[in-house]
């Protein structure tokens, strides 16, 4: 319980530094405590010709079959809880720049409240879609691939908080 406290003041601190305008810092040795460990299990995405990448999904979300999924945004990785009331969907794209990208997703995405953070020393970008309740997280992996990470819903309890943070912080390329 007390991890969880630590982890929900962190996430407090992250808000208030976001207020501040200052570039928040997560990363994953500050999170990726045992029990955190114990209650996911870490994942990976292997893109062709690129670093694969490493994440943190909570074990109360099961993968979902993506290969179901027809049209132009059809995600890499997708989870969900049993009631879908919470999830993560991955996505993996070629884009000109990871700016770029975000500029897209301000103008058609419906992004707002873009900031700079930094996920275990690499630059990126977090943004929210208000009209589709995510919390969004641009992770360039090069110049011009990134992972984009959505976790729905955009505010749910002080839990899926703490959640949506271990996972923002657990990712990283893969050693």
């Amino acid at each position: 319980m007390k991890k969880i406290i630590v982890v929900l003041m962190c996430l407090c601190l992250v808000c208030s530094a976001a207020l501040a305008e200052t570039v928040i810092e997560l990363n994953w040795v500050d999170f990726g405590t045992e029990e955190i460990l114990a209650a996911g299990e870490l994942q990976k995405i292997e893109i062709p010709g690129q670093s694969s990448v490493t994440y943190w999904i909570p074990s109360i979300m099961g993968s979902v079959d993506v290969s179901v999924i027809d049209g132009p945004f059809k995600p890499t990785a997708l989870y969900a809880t049993e009631d879908q009331a919470y999830s993560v969907a991955i996505f993996v794209a070629e884009v000109e720049s990871a700016e770029q990208y975000a500029k897209l997703m301000e103008s058609e995405g419906g992004g707002v409240n873009f900031r700079n953070v930094k996920i275990n020393g690499v630059d990126c970008i977090a943004y929210e879609v208000e009209s589709a309740q995510m919390d969004s997280l641009i992770y360039p992996v090069s110049a011009n691939v990134i992972v984009n990470f959505n976790c729905s819903p955009l505010n749910g309890d002080e839990g899926w908080d703490a959640t949506k943070g271990a996972i923002f912080a657990s990712i990283q390329i893969a050693e």
